[in-house]
């Protein structure tokens, strides 16, 4: 008799372990105790594995009705158990790691280094070479692109997930195509994807980056070659955070995973602890731990993430129960946050601001996106919604729609910059809006001219240079040629000296009586290349 039962166990067994490896590949848990999803699909397995021991009792005709309640069996009764005892020890240690008991913890998640802006913040003086594009226009003109390539726009569409990256101190948004649907995929998947869109956010320019090695693994694609299914199976015990697109500085995709770990507890105070580099093209992977990550990695502490950390300091710096009391020094970070490019890093800023009054900044954060290197500049102003709404309001009657805007330091005072756009997402003028003044706001319709009126009313307004004059560099030079340049729908001048260097400035009526041969006093706070001047006199 019970040889006769054998091939019923077998099947039945064998249909549980099936059941349980496709709920595996679909759902993708981290094989690890940390991750509330590891728990979800341990209570998952014992459901199988009961219901499968049911239907055996049932075939064997042992699963019996006592007063029309059904009588589990011993092995059903260890599995309740089993899962009574894995719920009260997640809730326990849930409570364990939440911010009542671990507030401090919490609170000491970031290092915060207060600066001083005027002085740490370069000082912007040309204003068209600043990334103004936000992620909605990029989609915009990544769409375009891929539009013109009659070869590719039929079977892929461009991702609507464009990183912010800096390639050798230039801005860039990159975002890789995906195939259009499951049957494109079916069609197209033994070749692969044929390369990404790199946008130029100065210029408002976008290219096709066609490569010779194809994208195999995207989050377009299925079974193994989906993106978070091969990072899963390259890692299976990780906690994976943020995973973004990126490439290297000789333009190679890459994906870029955060690996996560709870410094609370077992369940509190998510953080990066390493990242996992996956190459798009051959599905190998590399694990650099904190201190080690390439310089040319940009985003390992994604936006949402830092401005949680800050809100956790913020809040729990004096307590649990202050922070939900009397709330006293409490502060958060404003609905949003922008990219600044300095050098070769990508810093995520977002205003800061007392958790009972939203409408003002007391300061800002500047966060190192690589690093997660955090520095607070106390400048209390306007938060980027109002200054977005100051800029909307000065040329209401086009409607015209502001971008979340960028973070800038002109002659040391603290200038939102950002664009201005119509209904269909192009771009019309350009607005900068002082931070502690938010009634100096101008508006025009290129990046050179909202530059001089805005430089314009801060002196009408009587506002003072703050660059460190230690830092102003005076000299002579010896005019050879001068050459004016329309850009932007504005003129720039390019003063070459007799020893050979560069200097550009922003057209002057001045110019026009400098003749080669002359002498100029020229002032300037960085020289470069070519070196923008502050001003000059002959």
């Amino acid at each position: 008799m019970k040889i006769k039962k054998f091939p019923g166990i077998l099947i039945i067994s064998i249909l549980a372990l099936l059941i349980i490896g496709i709920v595996y590949y679909v759902t993708l848990p981290p094989i690890n105790p940390c991750s509330g999803e590891f728990w979800t699909f341990f209570f998952m397995v014992l459901i199988i594995i009961g219901a499968a021991f049911l239907l055996t009792r049932f075939l064997w005709g042992k699963i019996t009705i006592i007063d029309r309640r059904i009588k589990f069996p011993p092995f059903i009764k260890v599995l309740l158990g089993i899962a009574a005892l894995a719920l009260a020890c997640i809730l326990l240690f849930s409570l364990i790691s939440s911010q009542l008991f671990r507030a401090k913890t919490y609170s000491e998640m970031i290092d915060l280094r207060e600066g001083d802006f005027a002085e740490e913040i370069p000082l912007t003086e040309y204003v068209t070479d600043i990334a103004l594009m936000d992620s909605e226009s990029a989609k915009i003109i990544g769409a375009r692109t891929l539009g013109t390539l009659s070869d590719l726009v039929s079977q892929y569409t461009v991702s609507e997930s464009y990183t912010q990256i800096a390639m050798q101190g230039v801005p860039y948004k990159v975002a890789p195509l995906e195939y259009a649907s499951f049957f494109k995929w079916f069609q197209n998947n033994s070749s692969g994807i044929p390369g990404y869109v790199k946008v130029d956010p100065v210029n408002f320019e976008a290219e096709f980056i066609r490569l010779e090695e194809y994208i195999t693994i995207s989050p377009s694609a299925y079974l193994n070659s989906d993106l978070m299914r091969a990072l899963r199976f390259a890692a299976p015990l990780d906690i994976f955070g943020s995973v973004y697109f990126e490439i290297d500085d000789n333009g190679h995709p890459y994906w870029i995973a955060s690996v996560m770990k709870p410094y609370a507890g077992w369940f509190g105070a998510y953080d990066v602890s390493g990242v996992l580099v996956m190459d798009a093209c051959t599905g190998e992977t590399v694990r650099y731990a904190l201190g080690e990550i390439p310089a040319w990695i940009d985003i390992v502490y994604n936006g949402n993430l830092i401005c949680q950390k800050y809100d956790w300091y913020g809040m729990l710096k004096n307590g649990y129960f202050n922070s939900i009391l009397a709330q006293t020094g409490c502060t958060v970070t404003t609905d949003d946050f922008g990219y600044k490019i300095i050098g070769d890093d990508v810093y995520v800023y977002t205003g800061v601001t007392s958790v009972s009054n939203d409408e003002a900044n007391i300061g800002f954060i500047m966060v190192n996106s690589r690093t997660g290197e955090y520095t607070y500049y106390a400048v209390p102003g306007a938060e980027e919604y109002s200054a977005m709404a100051a800029a909307q309001g000065s040329v209401q009657q086009y409607r015209y729609t502001a971008s979340f805007p960028s973070l800038i330091n002109v002659d040391g005072e603290a200038t939102y910059i950002m664009v201005l756009k119509d209904a269909n997402g192009i771009v019309k003028m350009y607005s900068m809006v002082n931070v502690t003044n938010y009634n100096i706001v101008v508006t025009s319709e290129t990046q050179t001219e909202v530059f001089q009126k805005y430089k314009s009313r801060l002196a009408a307004a009587g506002m003072e240079d703050k660059t460190d004059p230690d830092s102003i560099v005076e000299e002579s030079i010896v005019v050879e040629e001068i050459l004016y340049i329309p850009m932007d729908g504005s003129t720039t001048a390019y003063i070459r000296s007799a020893a050979g260097d560069v200097y550009k400035i922003a057209f002057d009526e001045a110019l026009l009586l400098v003749n080669p041969g002359d002498e100029l006093t020229v002032t300037y706070t960085a020289k470069n290349d070519i070196t923008v001047l502050r001003s000059f006199e002959k």
